[in-house]
């Protein structure tokens, strides 16, 4: 124990100064559990862990110490797993690089589904899905305490039913055939059913961390976006991603039930869920002094019910109906597919 501790400080100091020291990491993304049964080439322990860290880094500007950084401070990746919870060997890491949070986490479920129906030779119907669920835990390594714990799933489906002609195949089932071949978190496996599914999960799961506690993923204020050299394991993730933007047309606070200028030509589906902003503070440039706009704040959500047209689609407010007004932006991210 004392050699891996050794190693251990040493490492340390080597991160502590190849960080820039205006860089603050705040999260260490151990690898997970994998408990799902899911028997292909992708190494999900590793790569679930390394996508959600990126999504961290790149959309709530997190700074974010890799599964592959974590396992690289013990003499025998082994230990890794036994230190996890070795809470006196974690406050070094905390002491040395401002590290506060530990995240552990569990697959729980990784599938993904095909259905077939109809003659193969003649002309077929097939429709694919994907499922993952993931129970993660983040603890607070200098407090020794868990500050949130929590499961979260997504899954994602094929709308409509794609039909084969004669034996031939369809997009959706080389894609399906191609999968494994994919790199996980790459821009090609962001485009597929799989690539959705990691997408929605993670953006629920920062929902549900926000609920717990809204300052747990609050942007530490010394950190930089600039990405740190030790961390080009996360580089593996690409996120190319659109935002879709519109506004509540018509609210009634009653029902919640809202129209929104967001219809088919925009991507929207049933069920897909958009965030309310409202402005708040107004925006100065530090320099010139000069007014460069509004900021904006998350206030709630809305899930959609129908669609009744390409920029028409209607709505229920998820809570806080209260704060909800007409005219409030409404957005969504989506993964580019071109």
């Amino acid at each position: 124990m004392l050699r891996v501790l050794e190693k251990l400080l040493v490492n340390i100091i080597f991160i502590s100064i190849t960080l820039s020291k205006s860089v603050y990491p705040q999260f260490i993304f151990t690898a997970f559990e994998d408990e799902s049964s899911y028997q292909g080439s992708w190494q999900l322990y590793h790569d679930v862990p390394t996508y959600i860290a990126a999504y961290f880094r790149d959309f709530n500007k997190n700074n974010v110490v890799s599964p592959s950084t974590y396992l690289s401070l013990f003499a025998e990746p082994a230990m890794a797993k036994y230190d996890a919870m070795d809470f006196q060997a974690l406050s070094e890491i905390a002491k040395q690089t401002n590290c506060k949070y530990l995240v552990k986490g569990k697959i729980t479920d990784f599938s993904i589904s095909r259905f077939n129906a109809g003659e193969s030779n003649i002309a077929g119907y097939e429709a694919y899905s994907c499922n993952i669920s993931v129970a993660i835990q983040i603890h607070d390594i200098l407090e020794n305490s868990t500050v949130y714990a929590g499961s979260v799933e997504s899954s994602i489906s094929n709308k409509g039913l794609g039909l084969n002609l004669f034996g031939s195949q369809s997009d959706e089932k080389k894609q399906y055939l191609t999968l494994n071949s994919i790199r996980f978190g790459s821009e090609e496996f962001n485009k597929t059913i799989v690539g959705e599914a990691m997408f929605q999960l993670c953006g629920d799961l920062m929902s549900d961390i926000k609920k717990s506690s809204k300052d747990l993923l609050r942007t530490n204020q010394k950190s930089i976006t600039q990405k740190s050299k030790t961390e080009n394991s996360l580089d593996s993730v690409e996120f190319k991603v659109e935002i879709k933007k519109g506004f509540i047309l018509t609210y009634d606070e009653e029902s919640g039930e809202a129209f929104v200028n967001l219809g088919s030509s925009s991507g929207i589906k049933v069920n897909d869920e958009l965030i309310i902003y409202t402005k708040t503070d107004s925006l100065f440039d530090p320099t010139s002094g000069e007014f460069i706009g509004f900021g904006d704040t998350n206030i709630s959500s809305l899930q959609i019910i129908e669609i009744r047209g390409e920029k028409l689609c209607l709505a229920v407010v998820k809570n806080h109906k209260e704060k909800v007004r007409k005219g409030m932006e409404v957005r969504k991210q989506f993964i580019k597919r071109d």
